[in-house]
Formats: structure tokens, C-alpha cells, sequence
């Protein structure tokens, strides 16, 4: 019974150490001091997204190929998730509803 458990033990270390460096990570992002009823306040919204999702999937110095393709990946869905939120900032802009909040940026 005690092989079993260390076994177990083992086996579930090894599938810890397989998870990705960024599996649980995210960033706020601030956009109180843009202007998101203009083209550049959105632009510029946007553009901190994408850095954020970029910061929260960078990897701890692995170069190799495989991880960059990974990387780059996690980018792409943690844009597509964060952005129903930057939308729903621009539909508000302006209006009684507007309101000076973050978009949350979070990892695969």
C-alpha cells in the first residue's frame, strides 16, 4: 500500500512539474486615463492587452521553437478572452455607463 502511495506521489509531482510556467497568471489592465471614445484611447487599449496577454505567456527564458509556438499561442486565446471585455469598455464609452475599470489578462 505504501509502493502505491509513492508511486502516486511520484507520478502527480511529475504531472505538477508539466504545467506550463504561465498556467495560472494574468495581468489588470488599466485604461482609466484613456479616452476610449476615441480611435486612439481603443488603439492604445488594445495595444496594452496584447502586452499584457504577452507578458502573462512569456516563458522563464526557454528559446526553444516548441516553446515559442506554445507562447505565442497562449498569447492568441488570452487576447481572445480579455477582449469581450475591451469591447464591452468601448461600447461604454461615453455614456452614463462608462465606467474607469481594468481588463483582466489571464493565461491559458
Amino acid at each position: 500500500m505504501n509502493r502505491i502511495f509513492t508511486a502516486f506521489a511520484a507520478l502527480a509531482s511529475v504531472s505538477v512539474l508539466a504545467v506550463p510556467a504561465y498556467a495560472q497568471r494574468t495581468a489588470e489592465v488599466a485604461y482609466s486615463d484613456l479616452d476610449l471614445s476615441s480611435a486612439a484611447g481603443a488603439a492604445t487599449l488594445k495595444a496594452r492587452v496584447q502586452h499584457a496577454a504577452q507578458r502573462v505567456c512569456a516563458s522563464n527564458g526557454d528559446r526553444s521553437l516548441s516553446n515559442k509556438v506554445e507562447t505565442r499561442a497562449c498569447s492568441t486565446v488570452a487576447m481572445a478572452k480579455a477582449m469581450p471585455q475591451v469591447e464591452l469598455a468601448l461600447a461604454k464609452a461615453g455614456t452614463q455607463y462608462a465606467d474607469a475599470g481594468r481588463v483582466t489578462v489571464a493565461a491559458k
